[in-house]
Order: structure tokens, then sequence, then C-alpha cells
């Protein structure tokens, strides 16, 4: 999960930090943020708190439900509350937390599945790894009062990624290149062979221009 919040908060410290001129522009090659700026993503430590861990679960397993909460009886359940909310994910998890907390209503909480967090939810496997039952997933916000508040239920790793595909030039050579496509996918390509290579961040909208 990449901290933007905390990215351009500490961007904002850098006096002399400055955008590169376009999308493209870099003195240390194409797609590739500059020094100052890469600095923010490197990675000294896991922002959050883990408080299962912090309280002296070390096991790092999924957290045990019991019995009663696993077997589906509904007859088990509370036979007053103020809340039903159907699905254990991160929708129902955060109108739990939210509406106890700040409106002191309780909840019950269904779902179908055997266990919380819907598809973020990961567990320890057989050897030992953390692995994401339905595959890994990013967090993205803009609004650091979200960020403030995921912070309080687990650590996050900022991440950082480029995405690059093969794709065949004009002569039908696959080759790696950034996705979507950038001024350097269409040079490497020779997408625009009658313009010739495109130079700037104009020629660059122009072929988007020409493709739409």
């Amino acid at each position: 999960a990449l901290p933007w919040p905390r990215l351009v908060s500490a961007a904002k410290d850098l006096d002399s930090a400055k955008m590169p001129a376009g999308p493209f522009a870099s003195t240390v090659g194409v797609g590739r943020a500059e020094p100052q700026w890469a600095e923010l993503n490197r990675v000294g430590g896991q922002p959050g708190k883990d408080g299962v861990h912090a309280a002296g679960d070390k096991t790092e397993g999924p957290l045990d439900l019991g019995e009663t909460v696993m077997s589906g009886d509904l007859g088990t359940a509370p036979k007053k509350v103020d809340l039903l909310i159907v699905g254990a994910g991160l929708s129902g998890a955060v109108l739990a937390e939210r509406c106890s907390k700040e409106l002191g209503l309780t909840s019950l909480v269904i779902d179908k599945r055997d266990h919380i967090g819907g598809n973020c939810y990961d567990y320890i496997d057989e050897h030992g790894i953390r692995a994401s039952k339905y595959g890994a997933h990013l967090f993205h916000t803009k609004f650091e009062r979200v960020w403030e508040y995921v912070q309080n239920f687990s650590e996050w790793i900022p991440f950082d990624h480029r995405v690059r595909g093969m794709v065949p030039d004009a002569d039908g050579a696959k080759q790696l290149v950034p996705i979507p496509p950038t001024q350097e996918t269409v040079n490497a390509l020779r997408l625009d062979v009658a313009s010739g290579p495109i130079s700037s961040e104009e020629g660059m909208q122009a072929w988007y221009d020409r493709q739409r």
C-alpha cells in the first residue's frame, strides 16, 4: 500500500524539490522519478500499527473467531442489535467499527464466507508465508483522514510499480515497453513512422489525439 498523503506532505517540505517539466521529462531517464521524489518512496519502515500483534498475539495467523461464530448458527447471535450488516469485508467492517465508536450502536455482521476481511483476507500458509487468498491488493486514497484511519488497524508497506508489456513493433518484433503508451513506447515501437520520433510533450499529446 502506498501512503500517498505522507509522500505529499513530505514533498511540501522540500523547498528545492521541483516536479519534472513534463510527464516524460527526467534527469535520470524516461519513466523514472527525479532523485528527490524517488527518495520519498524509499521504504524506511512500516507506517501504521497492528493492534492485535501489539496486544501480545505473535502468531501472525488468522484471527480466531471461535466455534460459535464459525458455526453460522444465527440462533447463537444476539437477539437485539441496532444494525444488521451483511458482509464482513472492508465496507461492513468499517461500518460496524464507526457506528460502534462514534454512535454507540451495536451490530450483527454476517458473511457467507468462513473468514472476515472480504477479498483482502490473508493468512499464513503451510510454508509459513503470508498469502493473499484472493490476490494482492493496493490501497489508494487522496484523503489524509482516510489514511490516518486505516493506519489504526494494520501496518502498511509503501509500494511503487511500473507496468510494462511485450508489444510488437512496426516490424512485428516484440519489445518490452511502458503501458499505457508513453513517448518511450511510441518511439520504441515506431508507431508514428510518418512523423518520426516524438521529442516533446506536445508531440505526444498530438499522437494521443490521433488515436482517439
